[in-house]
């Protein structure tokens, strides 16, 4: 794991003390993994579409950019806060949170009007991060390589603490093969993410 798990052992204890009924199901942690993909494509869509522009205009050309990763801090943290409050997972909800990470299939995204085939956030994530690195000059430009690496970041400690809280949510009867599944796309995540970070940070100069 990335994040201890022993960080979130006192979730387990709370959420164990409230009515099942209140509390959030693996079902809406699945639901905020497939909002956090859906921002990301967001943010992706304004990375690319950005041109850079000198200071000062680059503080409001930039804008959109900061607003899509609050967007994708919002929708993360929510994740994170149901992760917590939940129970142990069910086998099926197990099943369905970590295929919303790295399932390969048929899905419509609510930025694009076509069906698009391949996976969620362990294809969107690191997808960003490239188009991010290809639009390093245009940052740099602006004076906005050290938001960025602010705001890359932020997003890795969201990262990290929300599968934290997810993972350790996962009923093991799911198998053994289907846990290794989720756990080798948090990893893939997190490394796309600190590796945008170490470009960036090589480029505040």
């Amino acid at each position: 794991m990335l994040f201890s798990r022993f960080a979130i052992l006192p979730s387990l204890a709370f959420a164990a003390s409230l009515p099942r009924d209140i509390l959030p199901t693996g079902q809406i942690v699945k639901q905020d993994v497939i909002n956090i993909h859906n921002a990301v494509l967001a943010l992706d869509n304004t990375i690319n579409s950005y041109q850079g522009v000198p200071l000062p205009t680059s503080l409001v050309e930039g804008t959109p950019v900061l607003l899509g990763v609050a967007e994708i801090h919002k929708v993360n943290r929510a994740g994170f806060r149901h992760a917590l409050a939940a129970l142990p997972f069910t086998v099926e909800d197990s099943r369905d949170v970590i295929d919303a990470v790295v399932d390969t299939g048929t899905y419509r995204s609510i930025y694009f009007s076509q069906e698009l085939i391949g996976s969620l956030v362990n294809v969107s994530i690191p997808k960003s991060t490239q188009d991010l690195k290809a639009k390093v000059d245009a940052f740099k430009q602006g004076g906005l390589v050290p938001v960025v690496v602010a705001s890359l970041t932020l997003l890795l400690s969201d990262h990290d603490t929300f599968s934290a809280a997810t993972l350790v949510k996962i009923d093991q009867a799911v198998g053994s093969e289907k846990i290794k599944q989720g756990e080798d796309a948090v990893a893939n995540i997190h490394n796309a993410i600190a590796d945008a970070i170490k470009f960036y940070a090589a480029n505040l100069v």
